[in-house]
């Protein structure tokens, strides 16, 4: 199998998914050192193996990403087993958030359990791998990044080797009504949508007080704010809202703008050219990144050692997946 460095696996989101296309339920396909992974986990975990590749543009036949998922959880194992020998234990009270979590996600207790019924798994083991998970998190944070020291010579040594990643872009900040238009909405209901949009710009252009209209009437999701959308760039907003943005003069109003999610008004607040990250700004960020860099090499060496000391036994691959 392929080694992926990987030690967190989120368990939260997947639960619905229709796993039993991919892995045959309930089985055990692997032991690492005697604790078995079941076909299930690996279910959980391909959903977010698929969707980082996605991220990173790249496209992995569905072996491959099988194979993935497969070594993120023996990677868990190592490490859960490596903390307990370094007597860790992981936080109850976490556990419990998460699972809270997980059950609202899916429905309440009953929906959960009956998502883990069809998977061929219990709400025992679900609740003991999300333990495993946060204690990984404990491990690495406690074991592998507490032990990771950067020097602001280093720091600086960053800071001017990348001098692209401190260039920042003009950005603006701008209040925003927002009048949601619904999906499949009928041409009846976009008008009116879209005069209530008019009605809240005939308000702000007359002199009422922006924050205090898109309090009242925007659908916004800043709109207990005042509609305050905080400094964004152009290419990190909507086109249409970040051209209309952009084209304003500080404390001007924009017309009504249409976009698929409805209509909207704009008001400019303030405006940042294009500039630099100085130095002592980027001093916390560079140092974190270099600590997580670090991590991320020292996490990848110990893996390699538990790795090749582990004894690892495949039983049953699952469906889709090549022998090993």
């Amino acid at each position: 199998m392929k080694r992926v460095f990987l030690w967190t696996v989120l368990l939260a989101v997947s639960i619905a998914l229709p796993l039993a296309a991919q892995v045959k339920p309930g089985a055990i396909i692997m032991t690492v050192n005697d604790q078995p992974i079941y076909s299930w986990e690996v279910g959980l975990v391909i959903p977010q193996v698929q969707q980082e590749l996605a991220g990173q543009g790249t496209q992995l036949n569905r072996k491959d990403v099988i194979n993935r998922a497969m070594q993120r959880l023996v990677d868990s194992r190592l490490l859960s087993q490596e903390a307990r020998r370094r007597n860790l234990k992981s936080d109850d009270a976490r556990v419990e958030a998460t699972m809270d979590q997980i059950e609202e996600r899916a429905g309440g207790r009953a929906g959960l359990n009956s998502a883990l019924g069809g998977m061929g798994a219990t709400y025992h083991q679900l609740r003991e791998s999300v333990s495993e998970t946060d204690l990984v998190q404990t491990f690495v944070k406690t074991q592998i990044a507490s032990q990771v020291s950067v020097t602001d010579e280093e720091v600086v040594a960053f800071y001017n080797s990348n001098p692209e990643m401190f260039d920042r872009p003009e950005m603006v900040r701008a209040r925003h009504i927002l009048a949601r238009l619904m999906p499949n909405s009928t041409a009846e209901q976009k008008e009116a949508v879209r005069a209530r949009a008019a009605a809240a710009h005939q308000r702000v252009v007359a002199g009422e007080d922006f924050a205090l209209v898109a309090r009242e009437v925007s659908d916004g999701p800043k709109a207990a704010d005042g509609g305050d959308m905080g400094f964004f760039a152009q290419d990190s907003m909507v086109p249409a809202l970040a051209d209309a943005a952009f084209a304003l003069q500080i404390g001007e109003i924009s017309d009504v703008i249409e976009t698929q999610f409805g209509f909207h008004i704009l008001k400019l607040m303030e405006k940042r050219a294009a500039s630099k990250m100085p130095l002592e700004e980027a001093r916390d960020p560079v140092r974190q990144l270099l600590i997580k860099n670090g991590s991320g090499q020292k996490l990848s060496e110990l893996l390699v050692n538990l790795n090749e000391a582990a004894t690892i036994v495949q039983s049953e691959p699952p469906e889709g997946a090549p022998a090993s």
